[in-house]
């Protein structure tokens, strides 16, 4: 699995676990009643961003997973389609050629027929003018 931290986008851990004591900190003034710092609003804003940040890179690292996973299956059927195509072209033009050859041989026996036909009718002309 890649994770978003190889491409350097996730908020180092290091800055966060450093925050966490401040965080906690900050916690225990707000639980007893004190007031915010600014210095104390900075840091809890960005403790929480930080976590946020982390959060969406998970999200990013699930994402670019599934969409790996959806390219992989994407390329194996467009494997299967291609051989099937490809398949099915071999299989036409096979009955393409057979269609080609039965024509041939239709045109042929009709020539002889035809042929057949045109001394059939010379013969009966003939007979017929003999007769008259």
């Amino acid at each position: 699995m890649v994770t978003n931290s190889d491409y350097g986008t996730k908020m180092d851990d290091v800055i966060l676990e450093s925050l966490k004591p401040k965080v906690e900190e900050i916690k225990k003034k707000i639980a007893s009643g004190g007031g915010l710092l600014h210095e104390d609003i900075i840091t809890l804003t960005l403790y929480t961003q930080g976590n946020h940040i982390n959060h969406i890179d998970m999200r990013m690292d699930s994402l670019c997973e599934s969409f790996s996973t959806l390219r992989e299956d994407f390329s194996v059927l467009r494997t299967d389609i291609y051989s099937k195509i490809s398949g099915l072209e071999s299989r036409l033009e096979l009955k393409i050629e057979r269609v080609r050859g039965d024509f041939a041989k239709m045109t042929a026996v009709i020539g002889g027929i035809s042929a057949a036909a045109v001394a059939v009718a010379t013969v009966i002309t003939s007979i017929l003018q003999k007769m008259h």
